[in-house]
């Protein structure tokens, strides 16, 4: 499937054109890949934990200090959409944003939401192999922290973004996203700099 029909599935198509009337609401498929993986690993993640209390391991400040970070990574995510919808782009239809973002989180990760849910989920990870420590083999325990994170960046960086870039591309121009990419990486870093 070539980049610019995949990016039909992230939108309506035809709707690269602003002036097109957006759905009232729409769920997207990157939040519903973020969900999959987050009730993946809820699932996975909170029977280890009342097996252990019920084993007598003690995991609950480590485990409070893993779901305090993930917590954090689940509320960073909607204050980095709204610095784009502040700045003029659209997470609900990202190819209709009316300028290109390229500051504030945007400056350090072209796609800084999913920067961040990767760290929740890896973190989710470092919490469920914590937890397979205490406990006899868990398969699905230890799969989940395995397979999960390279699975959500597997997706994101082989299908999502590529579609969500070119799509990004097109409406602001291929100069003007070219040299954003060549000042900031895909998942997270500048390369040149720290100007914008």
């Amino acid at each position: 499937m070539e980049i610019g029909r995949i990016a039909d599935v992230f939108d309506e198509p035809g709707s690269l054109a602003p002036e097109a009337p957006a759905k009232p609401f729409k769920v997207a498929p990157t939040f519903v890949i973020d969900l999959a993986v987050s009730v993946a690993f809820v699932a996975a993640v909170l029977p280890a934990i009342a097996a252990c209390a019920r084993a007598g391991a003690h995991v609950g400040w480590v485990a409070a200090a893993f779901f305090a970070a993930i917590l954090a990574c689940y509320l960073a995510k909607p204050l980095t959409v709204s610095h784009l919808d502040r700045a003029g782009g659209d997470a609900r239809a990202y190819v209709r944003s009316g300028s290109l973002v390229v500051d504030g989180p945007y400056a350090w990760s072209r796609h800084p939401t999913y920067a961040i849910a990767m760290l929740q989920f890896l973190l989710w990870s470092a919490l469920a192999l914590w937890l397979q420590a205490h406990l006899p083999f868990r398969p699905t325990l230890t799969g989940a922290a395995i397979l999960l994170p390279p699975a959500f960046w597997l997706v994101n960086e082989r299908i999502v973004m590529p579609a969500e870039e070119a799509a990004l591309a097109r409406l602001h121009g291929e100069a003007a996203y070219a040299a954003y990419a060549a000042r900031t990486n895909r998942w997270f870093g500048r390369r040149q700099g720290l100007g914008v």
